[in-house]
Parts: structure tokens; C-alpha cells; sequence
């Protein structure tokens, strides 16, 4: 028995995690146009702690019990590397290739010195071993969404050691971490849950621990029998709720909240029994959750060679197809023209994410999985130790 393989997948938390993405995509992709306007894109970062709830309710069902019952750690965490590391070495690899492009050829087209600021030399070490969240400045170096990757492997090790040597503290320990999490950030940072580098390890921490507390608390969620009418009704209520939650929390106070109210759907949705939940099964939205990472992971990148073929366009139409908002450039043009290039680029990027996911992720995760299994097969026929 292959034991890398989790006992049950969650299609419905999958392809939730898959709009999620898509949602940070559109939050990152910045236009005049009235999708960029929508107050829950606007505060779409507050999505991330969904993948934290997700993350650590989905680690919990398929190793927590198993880490309990001695699975090494070791080879837990070379199984998380396998799933995550390889996409994160190849969009590096592909930043550092077009800065060194920029810095030999075109110096002056990314608006800044070349391997300087979040794109120095010291700042990519960091991100070579995910360790950008320990270090300054407070910002987003390279690949700017990898600082969650970097945080969920920590937090990873954090969880396996506790799952393994000391299981029965899991509870106490979250229930610190769901308490002082966000007095931690609310003490110690103005922007609260909006944090990715100063108190990054602890709103993952924070998001993770209640996704352990939704792990233990699944059987009797999904226990729970009610009339059918009932289940459409409750995920139509969550799916509202979270909408209006993420539009009104921002990065204020209510932003802290948000794990709790992930943690609702995550536990709603797990018993996959209501309209929204078939509708999320449907194949459009499996494909969003299979190509989550990869989604999330590449879309910076493609993001920055769209404004860079917009400016190249820009040059020969005359019009101003990009414009400086606080510093920063998005997409120009009309409102309906923002929308379109909105469509677009998520189309690009889904289509990417299908190259991504074939030749980078799941060949990543079969090698992972070879290595973690030979080697351990070889020990198995090892002389005594």
C-alpha cells in the first residue's frame, strides 16, 4: 500500500481552492475597469487564509493520524517538497533568467536598477530556501507569492513534529495558536491579517491550526444528517457570507476573523452534500482546483510579461494602454477594455497552468514520491540496525 496517497480527497475544497486562486490572480492584476473595482477583489489577499484553513484541514486527513502512528517525518516533509518545491525552483529559475535579460539588454525597461530592491541577489538566496518570510525588507521578493509557500513548509515541520512525538497537546497547541495569533497581529503590525514577511509564519500558523481543528471536528460535521433542502440552503448561506465577509473585512481589525469564517466553509463544504458543492464538482471547477498551484504560482510572472507586451503595444498604437497608480503599473484604457484584459489574462493563465501542472508538478511529484519510497524500500532490505 502506497502510503504518500491521502484516504479521501475533498473535490469540492479543491475546486474551492482553485476560485480562490483565481480571485488572488484578478486581485494582483490591477486595471480601471470595474472587476478590478469589486471591493471583494479588492480584498482578495484574505483568500490565502483560506488555503492556510484548507491546507491544514487537508493535512490533517491524510497524515495526521498516520504521523500519529509513527510516519516518519523526514518523509513527510520530502513528499511536501515534492508537491511544492519543483514549480517553485522553475518560475525562480525563470525570474532570475529575465532579470539577467533585463540587466544585459534592456536596463531600463523594469523601471529600476537591475538585481536591486525585492529582486537583489541576497533576496533570491532567501528564496532559493524559503526562508524570504525570516528576512528584510518587508516585502515580496521574487516570485511574490511563494512567501505562503515558505510559510506553509515551516508550518508544515511545526505540525509534523507535533502530530508525531507529542499528538495528544494538538488541540491545546491550536487553541494557543487560534488565541494568540491574532493578538500577536494585532499588537505587532497595522495591517493585521494583510501581512506576508513580519508575522507571515504566524497568520499561517493561525490558519493552519484551525484547519487541524476542522480535521478533528469532519466526522462529526459530516455526520450530522439534515433534510437536502437544508444542505443547498446552508452552502448557498456560507457562499454569501464569505462574499460579504471579504468585501467589508479588508485589511482592518475584521480581516482576523477571516480563518474563523474559513474554517465554516471548509467544515460546510467537506460534507460536499449541498447544490453549490455539485456545482463545484462539475468539471470546469475541478479542472481550477487541479491546477491550483500552479495557477497561483505562475501568474506574477505572466503578469509582468503582460505589462511588458501591453508597453511594446503601447509604443506602436499610441494609446495609453498602462498607467502609474501609487507607484505601480496596471492596465489602462476604458472600463470595458480593463474587464476584457481582466478575462483574458485568467484565461492565459489557467492555459499555463495546464503546461505548468503537466511538465513541472506532477513529474516533481512522481520523483518525489520514487525517491521517498526507494529509499525506503532499501531500508526495508538493509542489514539491522
Amino acid at each position: 500500500m502506497d502510503l504518500t496517497k491521502a484516504k479521501h480527497r475533498y473535490v469540492a475544497l479543491d475546486s474551492l481552492r482553485g476560485v480562490c486562486a483565481c480571485m488572488v490572480v484578478m486581485l494582483h492584476f490591477q486595471t480601471q475597469g470595474r472587476i478590478s473595482a469589486l471591493p471583494i477583489i479588492q480584498h482578495g489577499f484574505l483568500f490565502v487564509d483560506f488555503f492556510f484553513v484548507l491546507s491544514g484541514f487537508v493535512i490533517g486527513s491524510s497524515y495526521g493520524e498516520r504521523l500519529r502512528e509513527g510516519f516518519s517525518v523526514p518523509r513527510f516533509m520530502a513528499l511536501r517538497l515534492g508537491r511544492i518545491y519543483p514549480l517553485h525552483i522553475v518560475m525562480l529559475m525563470v525570474f532570475l533568467a529575465f532579470e539577467i535579460v533585463f540587466a544585459l539588454f534592456w536596463p531600463t525597461l523594469a523601471n529600476r536598477e537591475p538585481f536591486t530592491g525585492t529582486q537583489s541577489v541576497a533576496a533570491f538566496i532567501q528564496s532559493l530556501f524559503l526562508v524570504q518570510i525570516f528576512f528584510g525588507p518587508d516585502a515580496t521578493p521574487w516570485n511574490g507569492p511563494s512567501w505562503s509557500i515558505a510559510a506553509e513548509l515551516w508550518t508544515y515541520l511545526i505540525f509534523a513534529l507535533l502530530l508525531r512525538y507529542r499528538a495528544r497537546w494538538l488541540l491545546p497547541v491550536c487553541g494557543v495558536i487560534v488565541i494568540g495569533a491574532p493578538i500577536f497581529l494585532a499588537l505587532n503590525t497595522d495591517r493585521f491579517l494583510n501581512v506576508f514577511h513580519d508575522g507571515a509564519l504566524v497568520r499561517c500558523l493561525f490558519g493552519f491550526a484551525l484547519g487541524m481543528v476542522g480535521w478533528r471536528c469532519a466526522a462529526s460535521a459530516h455526520a450530522i444528517r439534515v433534510a437536502g433542502w437544508v444542505d443547498h440552503l446552508i452552502e448557498l448561506v456560507v457562499v454569501a457570507t464569505v462574499m460579504m465577509f471579504v468585501s467589508l473585512a479588508g485589511a482592518g481589525p475584521l480581516s482576523l476573523a477571516a480563518p474563523l469564517v474559513f474554517l465554516i466553509s471548509v467544515l460546510v463544504f467537506a460534507r460536499e452534500k449541498g447544490i453549490c458543492s455539485r456545482v463545484l464538482k462539475l468539471a470546469p471547477f475541478v479542472l481550477l482546483g487541479t491546477l491550483s498551484y500552479s495557477i497561483y504560482m505562475i501568474h506574477g510572472f505572466l503578469y509582468y510579461r503582460f505589462l511588458n507586451g501591453l508597453a511594446v503595444a503601447q509604443r506602436f498604437l499610441g494609446v495609453d494602454l498602462i498607467v502609474r497608480v501609487d507607484g505601480h503599473s496596471q492596465v489602462g484604457g476604458t472600463a470595458l477594455f480593463g474587464d476584457g484584459m481582466t478575462l483574458l489574462f485568467v484565461g492565459i493563465v489557467v492555459l499555463c497552468s495546464v503546461v505548468s501542472y503537466r511538465l513541472v508538478e506532477m513529474p516533481g511529484q512522481r520523483l518525489a514520491r520514487r525517491l521517498v519510497n526507494g529509499r525506503d524500500l532499501r531500508a526495508s532490505h538493509g542489514p539491522p540496525s
